[in-house]
């Protein structure tokens, strides 16, 4: 009996001790950990450029912490694309690492269904990474010139990473949001877009897809009127005559009532604006002139708020996601609606509400 016992936990040290052991097993330095990978579609077949770091696993003191390599792998799907990448590498690659992927124009217009599909399968896959359109170009073809202008393409997507962060309060353009976006089906998928300009990258609004394919670009202003109605502004600027300004705060709530079979969407905004800039010899801090420039500021976000409005009524796509405000609220109803979503969008009567006000900003001589 007492043998028996000392044997237990022997057997359970062999069994789990086994089923531990990685036959996969690699050093750091036998593998290349992509940083970023493009994606592209083009005659019939997927491209993949990874982006790696030529440093990794090697002596810091010997090589360009900097310096940064490509490898490309071409396939039927993204799967085989990346099963060609393997075999290409002298090193095994991973995308355990992988904080950006770049879906060039061509993949995006196909359909990125696919692309999400496979990334998503992958268990070591960050499903927090962010992905981006290269507008117009293919990845492949943005990644090469931002190689040739010298850039270290990961960091500059850190930055553009950063610069979100201080306009937006989250970003929905992670792996997961982008899945759960694809199965809801409903809604327009927005991404945002890249372009390269003076050696660096910038963010100038969203990618428009209709279920899964690109079908168009949307500007600055008509993706930061997406934004406000989204409830996500952190910051954004106001340009008055000779006054500057800039939103410190908001808070949009959208309400929605079905009579008949008519939709109303009410878009209630309250927000804060800072003076930055003053170029005018009147005080706008008096009684009317505050008024004025008041009521200029809520004309100005209206704007913009109406036409990411127009945007969706006239090309029939829910990119501000009223589906699921419809939804949320008449649970019975929205089957009289789902089936043919699309051809009711343009019906959908909105009416905007916005109240703002302006803070005095900090001077030195105060």
């Amino acid at each position: 009996m007492n043998r028996l016992k000392l044997m237990i936990p022997f057997l359970c040290l062999c069994l789990f001790g086994g089923c531990s052991h990685d036959m996969n097993r690699r050093e750091i330095d036998e593998i290349n950990f992509i940083h970023v990978l493009g994606i592209d579609y083009s005659e019939k077949e997927y491209v993949l450029t990874a982006v790696y770091s030529a440093s990794q696993g090697a002596d810091a003191e010997k090589t360009d912490a900097g310096e940064e390599k490509i490898s490309q792998g071409k396939g039927a799907t993204p799967f085989e694309a990346f099963q060609d990448l393997k075999l290409k590498n002298k090193k095994t690659v991973s995308i355990a690492n992988t904080g950006y992927f770049l879906i060039g124009d061509g993949a995006a217009r196909h359909g990125i269904e696919r692309c999400i599909d496979f990334l998503s399968r992958d268990e070591t896959v960050k499903m927090e990474s962010l992905l981006f359109v290269t507008k117009d170009i293919q990845a492949e073809d943005f990644i090469n010139q931002s190689l040739e202008n010298e850039q270290v393409i990961h960091e500059d997507l850190e930055a553009i990473e950063q610069k979100q962060h201080e306009l937006v309060t989250r970003n929905d353009n992670t792996l997961v949001n982008i899945l759960n976006e694809i199965e809801s089906n409903m809604t327009g998928i927005l991404i945002p877009y890249l372009i390269s300009e003076n050696n660096s990258f910038l963010i100038q609004g969203y990618a428009v897809f209709d279920r899964t394919a690109l079908v168009d670009y949307l500007d600055a202003e008509t993706s930061s009127g997406v934004n406000f109605m989204k409830n996500i502004v952190r910051a954004y600027p106001i340009h008055l005559e000779d006054v500057g300004l800039t939103v410190t705060g908001s808070e949009c709530k959208l309400s929605s009532e079905i009579e008949d079979t008519r939709i109303k969407v009410k878009v209630s905004l309250d927000f804060e604006t800072a003076v930055k800039e003053i170029n005018t010899d009147k005080d706008i801090f008096a009684g009317d002139e505050l008024d004025r420039l008041t009521d200029m500021q809520n004309v100005y976000i209206v704007d913009i708020i109406t036409k990411a409005v127009n945007y969706s009524v006239q090309n029939k796509i829910d990119i501000l996601q009223i589906s699921r405000l419809i939804q949320n609220r008449y649970a019975k109803k929205w089957k009289d609606y789902e089936e043919n979503w699309n051809e009711f969008i343009p019906e959908i009567q909105y009416e905007i509400a916005v109240n703002s006000r302006i803070t005095k900003s900090f001077m030195l001589n105060d």
